[in-house]
Order: C-alpha cells, then structure tokens, then sequence
C-alpha cells in the first residue's frame, strides 16, 4: 500500500506529462532521438491508465478506511466501559454523594445556595481549591 502511496504522491504534473508528449512526439520520425528514460516512460505509461488519480485515492482510502473504522470503535468501545463504570460503580457513587454532603454543609448558612439536589461537574476539578475547618 505505500507503493501506491508513492504513486500517488510523485505522479507526473500536467507540465511534466506535456514535456514528456512533446518529447515522443518530435522524437517519432527521427532515428536518432534519444529514447526516454525508465521513470518518465513509467510516468508517460501511467498517464495513459485512464482515471488513474481517482482509482489510486479510491484505493487508498478503502484500505485506510478499516484501519480508522478500528481506531474510532476502540476509543467508542472505551467511552463506554468509562461510562458504565460512571454509572453503575458504588465507590463511584459513594464518592459524588460525599462531595454532595459537603457542599451542602459547606453552604449551609448561604441562604441562596442552600441545599443542593446536586452540582455540575465542572466543580470536581475546584475541589482541590476548598479551603475550610
């Protein structure tokens, strides 16, 4: 697959392909024109595949498209392990209800604050930042 890859990336440009036709073609009639050389006649035979740019790119993206189909099921697969844990852990569980029963204390005498059905989680990472007897 890297061979196409290669391919792909150093095919000949419009500019080269012209230089390499006009070369056959005034080289045609003459018995002593010097003949291409291997990579501007592989070049020149390439060109002649028809659609080849399309066909190397589909080529391409079909074999990379499993491989980051299978990169992106991982990471999928590892969200939701991570969300199950979450969900149904008891330490989990037994933890948030802590930090709950702590707040609430903490706000007790806040009458604007109160008493909290719960807190956003963006708040977990400011615990460290509490400072209290």
């Amino acid at each position: 697959m890297e061979t196409l890859q290669a391919l792909y990336e150093n095919r000949a440009q419009q500019e080269e392909l012209d230089k390499i036709e006009k070369h056959i073609k005034s080289s045609k009639d003459k018995q002593n024109a010097k003949h291409l050389d291997k990579p501007e006649q592989f070049l020149y035979q390439l060109s002649l595949i028809p659609e080849f740019s399309s066909r190397v790119f589909c080529i391409l993206f079909q074999s990379s498209f499993s491989e980051c189909m299978s990169s992106i099921t991982k990471k999928i697969n590892t969200l939701l392990r991570v969300c199950k844990v979450l969900q149904d852990n008891a330490s989990v569980k037994k933890i948030l209800g802590l930090v709950l029963a702590f707040g609430n204390f903490m706000n007790g005498g806040n009458r604007t604050r109160g008493q909290a059905d719960g807190f956003s989680l963006d708040i977990l990472p400011k615990l460290k930042d509490v400072k209290s007897n």
